[in-house]
């Protein structure tokens, strides 16, 4: 797996704790995303164990990934505060 392709799996895993996060509450949040990158640090040294270079690449990646998470949260919740006072707005037609 090349540099390349190691982003493109940490982008998704990004997303995919930031989708979950959302549905922790706030005062847990932080707690859950420490969690969450602690397992992906764990997986990734177990998959890169054998390749310090690889290893060296993903562990730069897993310790951003916080920061990233915590921006596609907002990211999340701002789109879904949009949407709401959009829908909000909307007036149903009368019949």
């Amino acid at each position: 797996m090349n540099r390349e392709q190691q982003a493109a799996r940490i982008e998704k895993i990004v997303n995919t704790i930031a989708e979950r996060a959302v549905t922790v509450p706030p005062d847990h949040r932080s707690a859950y995303i420490q969690d969450e990158v602690e397992k992906v640090r764990q997986a990734f040294l177990q998959t890169y164990e054998a390749d310090e270079g690889l290893r060296a690449c993903a562990m730069e990646f897993v310790d951003k990934m916080s920061g990233w998470i915590e921006a596609r949260v907002h990211a999340l919740e701002t789109e879904a505060a949009g949407k709401t006072e959009a829908d909000e707005g909307r007036t149903e037609p009368h019949s």
